[in-house]
C-alpha cells in the first residue's frame, strides 16, 4: 500500500513518550513551565520537552520491557474504569513502556490493588493534582475566548502533562490578548514568532529571475515538469490543467517550469518564490501557508503553478526540479523531474527524453529507514546505517529502548560478513526486525544476523 505524506500538513502529534525527572513534584513541573521565556500577559510557551506525570521511582522495575504495543493496555483500562479518581492511562516510554494509570484521588490504594491484580505487568498508579474535567473546562474557555475575538483556535488538553496547549498562530499581542485572563501553570501556547510569521497578501506574480505564467487549483498534485520549446510548453500547459490562455514565453532567455503543488483544504497555500540552489543543482518552489495555522486538514488538493525562469538563473549542467528542497514523499517519486542538459545558453533545448522522472527513485522499492531515536513496528523490516567504527555492542535507542548484543566482544570481533559489506566509511546497512514477548531485535546484513535484547543500564555507547 502506498502511503503519502501530505507536504503542506502540519499535525499536532501527541506522542506516547514520557519525559523529565520522575522525582519532580507537580509544583516543580508547573514552575518549569512557568519559567519559560516570557510572553505578553504572563502567558508561557509550551515546552519542547514535556514532563509527564510519573509514580514514585521505587515502584518501577527493570522488567518487563515493552517495545511496541504488547502491554495489556485494554485489560488495565477495563480494571481502572469506574475506580474513584480515575482519569486516564498512558504509556511511559521513559520507564520501559510501562502503563501509567492516573488518579486524582486514592492513588496509593489503587497501587496496592494494581500490584495484586496485575503482578507480572508493568503498571503503576500515578497521583495527579488535576482532573481531566478541569483541563477540558480550561481548554473550552481558551477556545471560546479565541473564537470571541474572531481568531482561530486549536490545541488539546493533556491529562498526562497536566497542561492545556493552545495553538494561537502568531505569538503577538493580538493573538495572545484573548487568553490574558487564563494565564497560569496549566495553560501554555504555541505559535510562530512575529518576525517569522507569514504575512497575508496576494500571490506574487514575479520574483528574482522568474515570473508567474498562470496558477489554478487544478491538475495532478506532487508533479513537476519542464518545457524548453513551444511544443513542450503547449503539452506542459495542458498537463498542468490550467484553463487560461498560455502567455507568451521568450525561449531565447527563458524556460518554463510547472509545479503541481498540493494543499490541505483548511490551509490554502501561496508560492512566494522560485529557489535555485546551484550547489545541489535543485530548482524548487517556496510554498507558504498564510494565516500561520498550527494544524491543517490532511486532505491533498492540487494547485498548479507555471512559471517562466530566466536561463541565467539555472545551475550549470543539468538540474532537478521538485516542489520543495526535501526529497519527494514516499509513494510519489514522479514529483522529481530531471533535466540532463545545460540550458543556460540562449535558445538551447532539451529533447523530450532528456526531461524525465528519476527512474532510480521510481524503481527503488519503498523501505522504511530509521535512525537512532526512531520507532519501528514488530515483524516489519526496517533499515539502519550501522557505523562499525563505533561501539555497536549496544544499539539505539530504538523504540525508546537501548539494546544490548547477545554476542560477547562484538565490537572487538565484528562479523566478517558485515565488514565485507561496509562502505569506505565503515558503515553497513542492516535490516532490523523487532519481536515482542520477550523483546528481541535482530540485525541482519550480508546474510549474517546478530541478536539484541533490552540493555539493563539503558545506555548506548554510540547512536
Amino acid at each position: 500500500m502506498t502511503v503519502r505524506r501530505w507536504v503542506v500538513v502540519v499535525l499536532l502529534v501527541v506522542t506516547l513518550a514520557a519525559c523529565g525527572d520522575p522525582d519532580e513534584t507537580v509544583e516543580e513541573r508547573g514552575a518549569a513551565v512557568a519559567g519559560a521565556e516570557d510572553l505578553p500577559f504572563g502567558l508561557v510557551r509550551c515546552p519542547e520537552d514535556y514532563t509527564w506525570a510519573a509514580a514514585d521511582p521505587s515502584l518501577y522495575r527493570d522488567r518487563p520491557v515493552y517495545v511496541a504495543d504488547e502491554m495489556p493496555t485494554e485489560a488495565v483500562r477495563a480494571w481502572a474504569q469506574g475506580k474513584p479518581g480515575f482519569e486516564q492511562i498512558w504509556i511511559d516510554r521513559d520507564h520501559n513502556g510501562w502503563i501509567s494509570v492516573g488518579f486524582s484521588e486514592g492513588a496509593a490504594e489503587r497501587q496496592a490493588e494494581l500490584a495484586q491484580e496485575f503482578p507480572d505487568v508493568g503498571v503503576v498508579a500515578v497521583p495527579l493534582d488535576w482532573t481531566g474535567a478541569e483541563l477540558d473546562a480550561l481548554r473550552d474557555r481558551a477556545f471560546g475566548a479565541m473564537e470571541d475575538a474572531g481568531l482561530p483556535a486549536g490545541g488539546s488538553a493533556s491529562v498526562p502533562r497536566g497542561l492545556v496547549e493552545v495553538m494561537v498562530g502568531v505569538l503577538d499581542e493580538e493573538h495572545l490578548a484573548p487568553l490574558a485572563d487564563l494565564a497560569g501553570p496549566r495553560l501554555c501556547v504555541t505559535g510562530v514568532e512575529p518576525e517569522e510569521a507569514v504575512q497575508d497578501g496576494p500571490q506574487p506574480t514575479e520574483g528574482d529571475g522568474w515570473r508567474l505564467l498562470g496558477s489554478d487549483r487544478t491538475g495532478p498534485s506532487y508533479r513537476t515538469g519542464v518545457a524548453t520549446t513551444p511544443k513542450q510548453y503547449e503539452a506542459l500547459w495542458a498537463q498542468s490543467g490550467i484553463a487560461d490562455e498560455r502567455p507568451d514565453v521568450d525561449f531565447e532567455d527563458e524556460i518554463v517550469i510547472w509545479f503541481g503543488a498540493v494543499y490541505g483544504s483548511s490551509c490554502p497555500i501561496r508560492m512566494d518564490d522560485v529557489i535555485v540552489d546551484e550547489a545541489t543543482q535543485l530548482v524548487h518552489g517556496l510554498f507558504v501557508v498564510p494565516g500561520n495555522p498550527q494544524a491543517c486538514t490532511s486532505d491533498a488538493n492540487p494547485e498548479a503553478y507555471v512559471v517562466a525562469l530566466q536561463r541565467d538563473r539555472l545551475p550549470a549542467g543539468g538540474f532537478i526540479v521538485q516542489l520543495h528542497a526535501d526529497d519527494p514523499p514516499s509513494g510519489v517519486p514522479e514529483e522529481r523531474t530531471i533535466v540532463d542538459v545545460d540550458l543556460r545558453s540562449p535558445g538551447s533545448t532539451a529533447r523530450d527524453e532528456q526531461i524525465h522522472p528519476d527512474q532510480a527513485l521510481i524503481d527503488e522499492p519503498e523501505r522504511y529507514v530509521v535512525a537512532a531515536g526512531g520507532f519501528i513496528e514488530p515483524d516489519f523490516p526496517a533499515y539502519y546505517d550501522l557505523d562499525l567504527s563505533c561501539s555497536f555492542s549496544t544499539f539505539g535507542p530504538l523504540n525508546d529502548v537501548v539494546w544490548q548484543s547477545e554476542t560477547a566482544d562484538l565490537d572487538e570481533h565484528p562479523p566478517v560478513a558485515w565488514t565485507e559489506a561496509a562502505d569506505g566509511a565503515g558503515v553497513v546497512e542492516v535490516e532490523l526486525l523487532l519481536q515482542t514477548g520477550p523483546a528481541r531485535l535482530t540485525l541482519t546484513a550480508n546474510g549474517h544476523s546478530e541478536q539484541y535484547t533490552p540493555a539493563s543500564d539503558g545506555q548506548s555507547d554510540c547512536s
